[in-house]
This record gives C-alpha cells, structure tokens and sequence, in this order.
C-alpha cells in the first residue's frame, strides 16, 4: 500500500499541469510590419499575410493634402489608420493597447478621400491584422493597390509666406524706431577733467600810432610876396 503512494502523486501532479494548460488563454499573435518613406507620391501593388501592415510616412507643410485610394483586389477587408509620427511608433509596439490617430477607415475594401491641415510627419498604415482598434478580421493574405499623392496648395504657402515677410518688416521697423529714440534722448556727456578744450593763439594788438595836435605849427612862416 505505501508503494503506491508516489505514483498516485505523480499522476495528480500531472494532471494539474493538464489543467493549468487548458486554461491559460492562446499567445496573442505577433504582428509585423514594415514602414517605408511616401515621398510625393505613392503607387504600388502590395502583399499583405495575416497580421502584417505596411506603413507610408509623410513630411506635411502647411497647405499640404494627402489623397488616398485604397483598394483590396483579393482577400478580406482591411483596416487603414492615418496618424501621427507618435502614434506610428505605438501601433508599431505589439504591448500598446492603444495609439493616436488622424482618421481611420475599417473593415473596408475600397477606401479613398483627402487628408490635410496638419503639419509634421503622418503614416498611413494598412492594416490586415487584428490590432485591438481594427474591426477587419484577416483570414488570409490580401493583396491591396495603393495610390497615395501629396500635393500642395501653392496660393496658400505664398500667404503665408508673405504674412511671415510682412511680420519681420514690421518688427525691423519698431526696432529702428526704438533705437532711433534711444540715441535721441541720450544726455550730453559731462565735460573732460581739464575744463574746457584749448583754443588758438591770437597775438595781441598792436599799439596806435600818435595824434597830430591841433594848434599852430612851429615850422617857419612862408616868405612875403616879393614887388617887381
């Protein structure tokens, strides 16, 4: 009777391990993806497998628009997710739960329109994973055409162009004119230590000469007349 002691706890010991492994919930699936540069424009044919994304980043100016169109040519629908440069980096994460976003369009096999008014680097993610914000739910690999332009609103950059030209006008200006009061209501300045500055030498007058007096001569008279 003790001999079956052991055996009988090896076999509990194993079927607790059986539970526990029968509970633990699945490994969530890893997802993969890669992130690649928009430029101008973008136009390609790409291969999505289940849980993968492709992203395309964008630098926006002010007056920038991005237009879009996205379509499943076979396979299920698929997710896209505009964002920003942070919210690229916590999608990418496969521990964020969550992430930041411009828009989004989901569970969708064609999907187009225009995005713009913000400035700074954006992604545009397609998505064929089952991300906890998606709603596609990817079965297999899809391949997707992507058509992707950023154009620019030329009459708008120049506004504002010339706005920031007008502004540094007008600060030159109050800054001359500033300036300009500065220098006229400065004080004189005191004067040296040794009084007032030297001045050329004028020599001295010299003296007049004497006055002819006004009573009679003493030089002899004229001779008389002489008869002939």
């Amino acid at each position: 009777m003790a001999s079956g002691r052991p055996a009988t706890w090896v076999l509990l010991a194993i079927a607790g391990l059986l539970a526990i492994t029968a509970v633990a919930p699945p490994t969530t699936a890893v997802h993969q993806g890669t992130v690649r540069p928009g430029g101008a424009a973008v136009s390609a044919t790409v291969t999505l497998d289940v849980n993968n994304w492709t992203a395309y980043t964008f630098e926006m100016n002010a007056g920038d628009t991005l237009t879009y169109d996205i379509r499943v040519l076979a396979g299920t629908p698929i997710d896209m997710y505009i964002v920003p440069d942070v919210g690229l980096a916590d999608y990418a994460n496969d521990t964020s739960v969550q992430f930041l976003e411009y828009a989004d369009e989901t569970n969708q096999r064609n999907i187009s329109g225009s995005f713009g008014s913000v400035t700074g680097v954006i992604g545009v993610i397609l998505d064929n994973t089952d991300v906890g914000q998606g709603g596609a739910d990817p079965t297999g690999p899809v391949t997707v055409s992507v058509s992707l332009v950023k154009s620019s609103n030329l009459y708008l950059g120049g506004l504002i162009l010339l706005a920031c030209g007008v502004v540094l006008l007008v600060v030159a200006v109050v800054v001359a004119f500033v300036l300009q009061r500065r220098k006229a209501a400065a004080p004189v300045p005191p004067p040296g230590p040794y009084g007032a500055p030297p001045v050329p030498y004028q020599a001295p007058p010299g003296p007049s000469p004497p006055e002819t007096p006004a009573g009679p001569s003493d030089a002899a008279p004229p001779p008389p007349p002489q008869n002939p």
